[in-house]
């Protein structure tokens, strides 16, 4: 007894099937364009994201856009611990909180820009995201901090075009190696744990300096404490590229 094939049957199901492996090659690829702040993924070619040098040394990082109460106790463990860090402040959050913006200058610590809004970059023109580094430019220099060096877009993703404009302007596109995973439930020790075991030499790490993540200093705290105890080094962003070997993933 012989089968007969339904083609049309067959054909159909091979359409589907290309469909579904292109479908899920075009999310790999875009998931390699952009580097989003829920993911631990190096950025791609451009984007500095730690060095390749072999010391022991760690920079911590701070996104700032809101808030005013988490960031005081950010600023006073770094300064229990005697840690100096990058704070990547937004334009518009230093103008509403002037002193606190005075405050991380004041004690030492870098200053670099997430933009002076917060609209995203790859959503703007040109002219416009120049525009709008300028103005961040200017709060920082009336901050009295110098110089600017480096440039985190609002939006915490990476775009080709974007990363040019920056460089055009003359400053470094600078993310991160070890993202800081903190949301409003997370438990201190769970959190802390992972960044220690996760944490190595020549990371740059985000945190995000915002009220609703009132776990952020004590998690800090540990990372602190326990890398310091491995013979690790925490110095800022300018300190640990420089000299470096600076590590710049490439698209495959």
């Amino acid at each position: 007894m012989y089968k007969t094939i339904n083609w049309t049957s067959w054909k159909k199901w091979c359409v589907l099937l290309v469909i579904i492996i292109l479908a899920i090659a075009s999310w790999q690829f875009l998931a390699k364009q952009t580097l989003l702040v829920n993911q631990n993924h190096s950025a791609p070619s451009g984007a500095i994201t730690n060095t390749e040098e072999d010391k022991q040394e760690i920079a911590l990082t701070f996104n700032v856009s809101w808030g005013d109460d988490v960031i005081i106790d950010i600023l006073d463990v770094l300064q229990e611990t005697e840690v100096k860090a990058t704070f990547f402040i937004n334009g518009e959050w230093a103008l509403r909180e002037e002193e606190l913006a005075e405050l991380i200058v004041e004690e030492q610590h870098e200053i670099g820009l997430l933009g002076y809004s917060l609209e995203r970059y790859a959503d703007q023109p040109k002219d416009a995201i120049i525009d709008d580094i300028k103005n961040g430019e200017t709060i920082v220099h009336n901050l009295g901090f110098e110089p600017l060096r480096f440039v985190r877009p609002p939006e915490h993703e990476y775009h080709d075009n974007v990363n040019n404009i920056v460089s055009e302007q003359g400053y470094d596109m600078i993310f991160w190696s070890v993202y800081a995973h903190i949301e409003e439930n997370s438990e201190v020790k769970d959190v802390s744990k992972k960044l220690n075991s996760t944490i190595s030499s020549g990371d740059i790490v985000l945190f995000f300096a915002q009220d609703n993540l009132k776990q952020t200093p004590e998690i800090l705290e540990q990372v602190i404490k326990q890398k310091k105890r491995e013979g690790y080094q925490f110095v800022s962003t300018t300190e640990l590229l420089s000299p470096a070997d600076v590590k710049l993933t490439p698209l495959d």
